[in-house]
């Protein structure tokens, strides 16, 4: 990163600080010029590419931070402020109606994304699928189930493969993949969504529930159930809880390298399990009947 610093300050910019960074290996850091700031995103070759590729047909879409710059390893964008939707939730902000015009803008996703990315674009060639599903919660068993909960690997193996294989992906749209509050930020009366670049195809549930039960916000009951207010199908329920249980696995392995604060975000996840779990009891029949889940979330 520091490569890019005397350049930087040679066309007038300065470096005001490092921003925290997200669960993957970019930097981030706050720019200056003038009475303007921006944000210096470093990351590897391939993962610019792909992220320029996603921007350029999404962001006539979505209100994504513009890309001014493109260098060799960094992106100069547009600063999206300090003030995601998570921390405004913290505050105790009303927040219900950002969260209604974030369902019009997974609507206006969902409607005009397949048209807008070619049909050889990453978005087009990459799956929420049943595959990809089984990974991640093999991933969960690894890095959270294992070694803290009394279940075995097959016996969790056969029990995710039921909840994969109950989930419908018979119409898929373009996700967001990680769609919640923390990448979400508001200024100045706008909206940005970052984090876009893993965008890819999957259930039209998936976006949905990613924002309206998030693993780092708990949304009051009766808001949540008018938001979800006619998304609330036996399908979203069934992607929401692979949602929950995969991103046991994200803080697990965060956990392990040291990000200790992704501890703070697993009573919110329990919670959603516990209520998902209750709400399917007749339906799943290994993840219920031999309490797996109930060893899990009662833990």
């Amino acid at each position: 990163m520091e490569r890019y610093f005397p350049f930087l300050e040679k066309r007038g910019f300065k470096i005001v600080r490092r921003l925290q960074g997200d669960a993957s290996s970019r930097e981030f850091y706050r720019v200056r010029k003038g009475r303007q700031t921006f944000v210096l995103m470093v990351l590897d070759k391939e993962a610019l590419e792909l992220q320029l590729k996603v921007y350029r047909f999404l962001s006539s879409i979505w209100p994504l931070p513009r890309i001014y710059e493109v260098f060799e390893q960094a992106l100069l964008m547009e600063d999206a402020g300090e003030e995601s939707l998570e921390s405004l939730w913290k505050k105790g902000k009303n927040v219900e109606g950002i969260y209604r015009e974030l369902l019009v803008l997974t609507s206006v996703l969902q409607t005009y994304g397949p048209g807008i990315f070619p049909p050889e674009h990453p978005v087009k060639k990459r799956a929420l699928n049943r595959k990809r599903m089984l990974n991640e919660l093999r991933f969960t068993y690894q890095h959270f189930i294992k070694d803290r909960y009394p279940v075995r690997e097959e016996e969790w193996d056969r029990a995710a493969q039921e909840l994969v294989d109950s989930i419908d992906y018979s119409s898929i749209v373009p996700a967001h993949r990680d769609f919640h509050s923390r990448n979400i930020f508001l200024k100045g009366g706008r909206i940005f969504i970052l984090d876009y670049q893993d965008c890819m195809m999957g259930p039209p549930e998936y976006d949905y529930a990613s924002l309206l039960r998030d693993n780092y916000v708990f949304l009051e009951p009766s808001l949540r159930e008018s938001l979800e207010a006619n998304k609330k199908t036996f399908n979203y329920k069934l992607v929401s809880l692979q949602r929950h249980l995969k991103a046991l696995g994200t803080f697990g392995f965060q956990i392990s390298r040291g990000k200790k604060y992704f501890e703070n975000y697993l009573p919110t996840t329990m919670r959603y399990l516990a209520e998902e779990v209750k709400d399917l009891e007749l339906k799943m029949g290994l993840l219920v009947k031999r309490k797996i889940l109930h060893r899990v979330y009662n833990d």
